[in-house]
């Protein structure tokens, strides 16, 4: 990666290891990709000129270990760190930002919130943050931030995987890891779910996806106009995870940017997700009516991973 490229470094620790996270991304090329938006904050740089670049197809090196079993190892640990990430709280940052057709910040959206196991069993989010905001109203449309954010944290579970194709593509340095690339598409879209598309980087030792890059599509989405007026212009993500507690690969860092037509020319918007603080903590009480006094209460699994646990299928589409 360029030296110029302003990154967050974490590390390989002893045992288990830590990812270190870029937070310079590829953009996904679309026609105004190429028009780079300035930086918006130290934490966001706008990513550089670069696509992301796996073997061409057919030309595939061969893997140092059956791909079946790179691909059991990290279903498994999937199955593993969703089951564990239910257990934990953290602390949820969701930044939407625009951009001019001339690459001028415009206005954004912010919100704090922390996401809690309640003695009921079920996780809750809250709002950490007076006066944060859940839309960003722009002349092209109203964004929800909350659905926005919703994409599933660990998409390729053991049930999931019913719905995909893998192909081994070859392995690829990311940081200080090795990784084996894997080409993930659906066998056939379904109408009622979204399902992911794109490519998985696996760590060589542990066997856990460190990162994901693509899209997650329906039938629904192949005629429906990405545009921002239905809430969420979002489709393209990119996901980090992070070793947590020496032993857990959970996501850290999701980004997206998105491109709405406008007679001025393409508007520029750019989700970013943060989660930090991952800790394990004795349930609390189930916000009640009280609950509103320290601030808003949604139920049911929480935005970072509206999965249901019981079923851990395909995400329903984003009205």
């Amino acid at each position: 990666m360029r030296g110029d490229v302003a990154a967050t470094v974490r590390k390989r620790q002893g045992g288990p290891r830590g990812l270190i996270l870029l937070a310079a991304l590829a953009a996904w090329p679309l026609p105004t990709a190429a028009q780079q938006a300035p930086p918006d904050n130290p934490l966001t740089p706008a990513p550089p000129h670069q696509v992301h670049v796996i073997p061409r197809e057919g030309r595939a090196e061969t893997a140092p270990i059956p791909p079946e079993k790179i691909i059991e190892g990290f279903t498994a640990h999937s199955d593993e760190y969703l089951r564990a990430h239910t257990m934990y709280g953290f602390k949820r940052s969701v930044r939407v930002q625009l951009f001019s057709p001339g690459g001028e910040k415009g206005p954004e959206a912010h919100q704090e919130s922390e996401v809690f196991l309640a003695d009921n069993g079920r996780r809750y989010e809250r709002s950490t943050q007076e006066g944060g905001q859940r839309f960003l109203d722009t002349k092209t449309g109203s964004v929800d931030m909350q659905k926005s954010a919703q994409v599933p944290l660990f998409p390729l579970t053991a049930n999931q995987m019913q719905y995909y194709d893998l192909k081994y593509m070859g392995s690829q340095p990311l940081d200080e890891l090795t990784t084996y690339i894997f080409q993930v598409k659906p066998k056939k879209l379904l109408q009622d779910y979204r399902l992911f598309n794109g490519i998985v980087y696996v760590d060589d030792q542990d066997l856990a996806i460190v990162k994901l890059y693509g899209a997650w599509k329906s039938l629904a989405d192949e005629v429906a106009d990405n545009s921002a007026e239905r809430g969420v212009p979002f489709s393209v993500y990119e996901m980090y995870y992070e070793n947590v507690g020496g032993k857990y690969w959970f996501p850290t860092y999701i980004r997206s940017d998105a491109y709405v037509h406008t007679k001025e020319g393409d508007v520029q918007y750019r989700l970013t997700v943060r989660m930090t603080d991952f800790k394990v903590v004795p349930p609390v009480a189930a916000p009640g009516g009280a609950a509103a006094e320290s601030g808003r209460a949604s139920p049911a699994a929480p935005a970072a991973n509206p999965q249901k646990p019981e079923a851990n299928g395909p995400t329903k589409p984003r009205g």
